[in-house]
């Protein structure tokens, strides 16, 4: 299940990354999962105000008001469509947010748990993203195991502070923490 004392983010539950009291993986998943309970009761709003739309409309069509009859079943047509098949990317885009989430909280632990090591950069390439204004690197390492001395290669993700950029340049020595269950699992430890 995961290391003693460690939490999943949001949950509470021993033996994953997160939930300690004030932390703000633990918060940041909380708000994301009320996120996608308010989503979900906006897709069922306007399914509901669809439906209504178009009892409407066809009220409107029985009585014989051609021209507010077909405005009123168009929109409820709508209204329909777009919880049915827009709403759907807002969970996908949640679901994306939540990952993003557990993948940093993860890193985080490991950073603090993990097997100190040392690594050299072997490249670096920015992503493009941007998180907490810090940008995230693909970052490609030869890692060298402190209770093996065995050399390997290891690529990853990363948050580095702008601050820390020049440390991790191709050719630099940077600390790492290695996973225990997965040596291939490292962390920058900057």
């Amino acid at each position: 299940m995961g290391q003693p004392g460690m939490q999943q983010p949001g949950t509470g539950q021993p033996g994953m990354p997160g939930a300690a009291p004030n932390n703000p993986y633990a918060q940041a998943q909380d708000a994301l999962k009320t996120g996608k309970g308010i989503v979900k009761i906006g897709q069922y709003a306007l399914i509901g105000f669809g439906a209504l739309a178009i009892i409407w409309g066809i009220y409107w069509l029985i009585s014989g008001v051609i021209i507010g009859a077909l405005s009123t079943l168009f929109t409820g047509a709508i209204l329909i469509a777009v919880a049915l098949f827009e709403y759907p990317k807002f969970t996908g885009m949640m679901n994306q947010a939540t990952n993003m989430v557990d993948g940093l909280a993860a890193k985080s632990q490991l950073a603090q748990t993990g097997i100190p090591a040392t690594a050299s950069v072997v490249n670096l390439q920015q992503t493009g993203r941007m998180i907490n204004y810090q940008p995230e690197v693909a970052i490609t390492l030869q890692v060298t195991h402190p209770n093996t001395g065995a050399q390997y290669p290891v690529q990853t993700t990363s948050v580095v502070q702008q601050i820390h950029m020049p440390r991790v340049q191709p050719g630099s020595q940077v600390p790492v923490r290695i996973s225990q269950m997965n040596p291939n699992e490292v962390a920058l430890a900057l």
